[in-house]
């Protein structure tokens, strides 16, 4: 068979029917190899290409031994040829075509486009873009998509992964593998779901902790208050009408006066804690710069605050949330830091709020921030990272720390990339 120098090595498997073992006189293998158990096998295979020469044998060689590990790896072993006309073949792939894709390999070998045509529409473009950036770098091949089957419409998730090498004659070829991860696929997305479900159950929760503090809020401020206010009022009254020459009880009246002075401070930081009435009032501009000297008169640490606006309009959620966040953060300065300063940053950008808060204090490393217990940096993360924002962390011990949170000023801003470094520019 003049024309090539394509040697067909055919193996003759134990069920070969005895017309094909009557064609064909066993010899040593050589360059293709295939194994033939009908003859119609035979036919395909004999008009696949012109062959210089067919030989075949019942003793597979030492090339042939491998083409056996490759039929019994958990996966599909495949070269693929991209010629200079684009057009895509395969001239071999191993018999695990079967398991994972349906077809038999000289059908996948003799019709490269069954596999084109397998490409699930959606991840199509991927294929030939990963492709052609093999080709570009020059790198492996690496893509990861869907595949659906024709036969029944099921869906796989298969990764393809292959070197790449040039040839003279032959355009770009490369040497790989396709193996099925449906599995891990399936896998990821339940732990992905379950992820996504935690943060919702754990948004709900701070919503409802929320509510109820504002509840409880206003029944302190309007019933208790309200007591409060009334009792000063006697005890002005009565301190009024008692004898002048009673200084015991006077002074025991201004004791008492005294400590309802101390009960109403103790109702009012109690509701501005559950929830601070200028936050709804004034907005989060107005409360961070509150909150933040209310902080200096605590702890005696200074506080410079940059900001782009004096009113920044958040949704409820994002307000209360970027709010509860930088109280947090303000908190483990005082706990933790040992500073003598802090700086804040509010910023408005885009469609995000950015707010930084900066200590020179101690500051710790990672170790220290993947703590078992270390709830408060992984609350502020989940709280930003619900609401479509993001979080960044910079600390180094004895250089400070510095915590950047984003949110979203709508709800059309969620799941956007976070870059706060950039927006502060």
């Amino acid at each position: 068979m003049p024309g090539t120098n394509h040697v067909l090595h055919i193996e003759l498997s134990t069920n070969c029917a005895s017309d094909v073992i009557e064609q064909l006189s066993p010899r040593l293998a050589t360059l293709t190899h295939r194994t033939v158990t009908s003859t119609s096998d035979l036919t395909h295979a004999l008009q696949e290409k012109n062959w210089a020469a067919i030989v075949c044998g019942n003793i597979l060689p030492a090339a042939d031994t491998l083409h056996l590990i490759f039929a019994n790896l958990p996966g599909m072993a495949c070269q693929i040829r991209l010629d200079a006309d684009n057009t895509l073949r395969l001239p071999y792939v191993s018999e695990g075509c079967f398991a994972l894709l349906g077809v038999v390999p000289l059908e996948l070998e003799l019709h490269p486009e069954l596999l084109l045509d397998m490409l699930h529409p959606e991840d199509r473009d991927t294929f030939y873009k990963s492709m052609q950036e093999s080709i570009a770098q020059p790198t492996p091949w690496n893509w990861e998509g869907r595949i659906v089957l024709p036969q029944d419409g099921e869906i796989k998730w298969v990764n393809l992964r292959a070197t790449r090498r040039e040839t003279d004659s032959h355009g770009t070829v490369w040497e790989g593998f396709m193996v099925n991860i449906t599995q891990n696929k399936l896998a990821q997305q339940e732990i992905k779901t379950s992820r996504q479900r935690l943060r919702e159950l754990s948004s709900h929760v701070e919503n409802i902790k929320e509510e109820e503090r504002g509840r409880i809020a206003r029944e302190i401020h309007d019933e208790i208050g309200v007591l409060l206010t009334a009792l000063k009022m006697d005890m002005a009254w009565l301190a009024q009408r008692l004898p002048q020459g009673g200084s015991a009880l006077h002074e025991k009246v201004q004791a008492m006066s005294d400590l309802l002075d101390t009960a109403g401070s103790s109702a009012n930081n109690l509701v501005h804690n559950l929830r601070p009435a200028f936050l709804d009032c004034f907005g989060i501009v107005a409360a961070i710069e509150i909150e933040a000297k209310e902080f200096t008169k605590r702890t005696g640490i200074p506080c410079k605050i940059t900001k782009s606006d004096d009113d920044i309009e958040l949704p409820d959620e994002q307000s209360i949330a970027l709010f509860r966040v930088f109280q947090e953060i303000l908190n483990n300065i005082m706990k933790h830091a040992a500073a003598k300063q802090a700086k804040i940053r509010i910023l408005k950008t885009g469609e995000y709020v950015y707010l930084a808060v900066s200590d020179d204090g101690k500051g710790f490393d990672k170790t220290s921030r993947n703590k078992p217990h270390s709830f408060g940096l992984r609350g502020i993360q989940e709280r930003i990272k619900h609401l479509g924002g993001g979080v960044e962390i910079t600390s180094e011990p004895s250089k400070g720390t510095q915590i950047s949170v984003s949110v979203p000023l709508n709800d059309a801003g969620l799941q956007q990339t976070f870059y706060f470094d950039q927006a502060i520019k």
